[in-house]
């Protein structure tokens, strides 16, 4: 029976992550690929946006589900409580995909890689952070980030028709150009103003305070409150 593969999209989501899966995806003979999200529509995030096709509430069941990472996807445990109700085979995760599935306790227990910059946020959640680019404890596969995402993918598409079948998407991966995907045209967080520098943020430590300034300069630089310099860096903004 063909598989039904279902990619997550959310606010955040990262663009290039997602058409990693995708490319690989879309290639496996009779697979249907859908992108699920919150509601039918465009979802915007970091390097473009993702066009959802169907909504959580309407897919029950679905083989695989493809969990690219993105700013602020551990504010969204909601979708980690959808992927149990589905019972998919396997579960595929990208860079902080993974801080999704670990923030709705689906990583309780297990081993997962990540962005390294998760770290804190996978093991609050109760899961280890390995250094491994690609970390299989079933049935989720886990991957570090983009560069990972082919090989993540073709991990799952081995466990769905072996050798043969990654022989046949490799093959095609290798003749045949990639989909276009949809251009964010709209306003969008996500990308700097026309003739304005993209905003630079950085969980380094504050600087020393110049000479003469206060001792309060440095505090007043502090991080907030509350919140590690992780969590600001893989913050929604």
């Amino acid at each position: 029976m063909a598989p039904r593969i279902a990619i997550v999209a959310y606010q955040g989501v990262l663009a290039d992550e997602s058409y990693g899966f995708r490319d690989v995806f879309r290639r496996v003979p009779g697979a249907e690929v859908v992108t699920v999200g919150e509601q039918v529509g465009v979802v915007a995030g970091p390097g473009g946006a993702q066009v959802v096709t169907t909504t959580f509430r309407d897919i029950a069941r679905v083989d695989v589900v493809a969990v690219p990472g993105g700013l602020g996807s551990h504010h969204h445990p909601d979708i980690g409580w959808w992927i149990m109700a589905a019972e998919p085979t396997w579960i595929v995760s990208s860079s902080t995909g993974s801080a999704l599935l670990a923030a709705a306790g689906l990583l309780r227990g297990r081993t997962a890689a990540s962005h390294w910059l998760a770290a804190s946020l996978l093991e609050r959640h109760g899961a280890t952070m390995s250094r491994q680019r690609l970390v299989v404890d079933a049935p989720y596969i886990t991957c570090s980030g983009r560069a990972t995402t082919t090989e993540a993918a073709l991990a799952v598409v081995g466990r769905l028709g072996g050798a043969e079948l990654v022989a046949t998407v490799e093959a095609a991966l290798a003749t045949s150009p990639g989909a276009e995907e949809p251009a964010c045209d709209a306003p969008s967080r996500y990308r700097p103003w026309r003739g304005r520098p993209a905003p630079v943020r950085t969980t380094a430590r504050p600087a020393p305070p110049a000479a003469g300034a206060p001792p309060e300069s440095a505090w007043a630089a502090r991080p907030t409150p509350g919140v590690s310099g992780v969590e600001i860096e893989l913050e929604e903004r």
